[in-house]
């Protein structure tokens, strides 16, 4: 049993040997598709969804959910975007759009611990309210105009992948070691394993969720922020949709619905696969109408999977105790 609970919890590596299995796949019938550039490409084009996935484990891991980090990446790009056109610098105009990501996530993480708003209902209170601040504060139109200097950034390289990339790889690489090392990080899995018995441990709930939607925010800032120096304009929807690719990445990359499963880099190989399914249909000269039909079916399939076998765990972890409870029966001579 032991054994089949670890292959779960480390199915991020299956999901990537089945990645550069498809990937290889593809290029027999396109050749194309393993150059370098367009590889690189599909890199690239993923970085967005894996940053609002990584925010996203974190809330994934305590059994919560939060369905408005596309509308937080949304907000961080208007207000990256706006500050940038009123002539303040790139650093600030970074500070600011985090800042109000970042405010976004403690706002939903208040609601949930403190008011004790059910997290579906907060968070998809909090993607409304953004949605329509956007509106608001842009007039209802377009930002169609950043400085050239601030979207070339996202055309440095090193070693023939983009800054950006080499960022995010390290981010969760760096995330996935400090919750692996780190006890104090390990609060998100103690909450989603069991909280009431993380909290009789002394562990305090409240302020693991609060930081768990906190970093959402924050990691979903950072998209926006990508967002802006990638596509170099901001359309009012902006992020629109992206929480449940994110949800559908970190589910794929081995994060469990149920909580206390999953590490960064399940959210990094989850939004790697989403993305070249993406250009695999491309590519394949599938027509892009099936591209939202095929995400939708994957994440059926995907938490269906987590669902069965999440169940297969739990009822093997149930026999392996009874067993162990009728052999201390035995021994002491107690009789069901």
């Amino acid at each position: 049993m032991n054994n089949f609970k670890d292959l779960y919890k480390k199915r991020e590596f299956a999901v990537f040997s089945l990645l550069v299995l498809l990937v290889v796949a593809v290029g027999i019938v396109n050749p194309v598709f393993l150059k370098v550039d367009t590889l690189n490409g599909v890199l690239d084009n993923s970085l967005i969804l894996v940053l609002i996935a990584l925010g996203e484990m974190f809330v994934l891991l305590t059994s919560g959910i939060d369905v408005s980090l596309g509308a937080i990446t949304g907000l961080s790009a208007v207000v990256a975007g706006l500050s940038l056109n009123a002539g303040i610098s790139y650093p600030v105009s970074i500070i600011y759009a985090l800042g109000a990501a970042l405010a976004a996530g403690m706002f939903n993480g208040f609601g949930v611990t403190v008011l004790e708003v059910p997290p579906i209902i907060m968070t998809l209170g909090t993607m409304g309210a953004l949605r329509g601040l956007m509106y608001i504060i842009t007039g209802g139109s377009w930002i169609d105009t950043i400085p050239i200097g601030f979207k070339s950034m996202s055309g440095i390289t090193f070693l023939g992948i983009s800054v950006f990339a080499w960022i995010v790889i390290a981010l969760a690489v760096f995330l996935t070691v400090l919750v692996k090392k780190v006890r104090a990080a390990r609060i998100f899995y103690y909450i989603g394993d069991n909280e009431e018995g993380a909290f009789f441990m002394g562990v305090s709930v409240k302020k693991g969720l609060f930081v768990a939607y906190s970093l959402a925010g924050l990691f979903a800032g950072l998209a926006g922020i990508v967002f802006v120096s990638r596509i170099g304009f901001i359309p009012m929807q902006t992020g629109s949709g992206q929480e449940l690719r994110a949800i559908a990445a970190c589910v794929l990359g081995g994060v469990s619905l149920s909580g206390g499963v999953g590490i960064p880099l399940s959210a990094l190989v989850g939004g790697l696969f989403l993305t070249t399914i993406d250009s695999v249909l491309v590519f394949l000269k599938v027509p892009a109408f099936w591209n939202d039909a095929i995400a939708g079916a994957i994440l059926i399939i995907v938490v269906l999977l987590d669902f069965r076998v999440r169940m297969l765990i739990n009822e093997r972890e149930k026999q392996e105790r009874l067993k162990y409870v009728k052999r201390d029966r035995q021994k002491t001579g107690v009789l069901q």
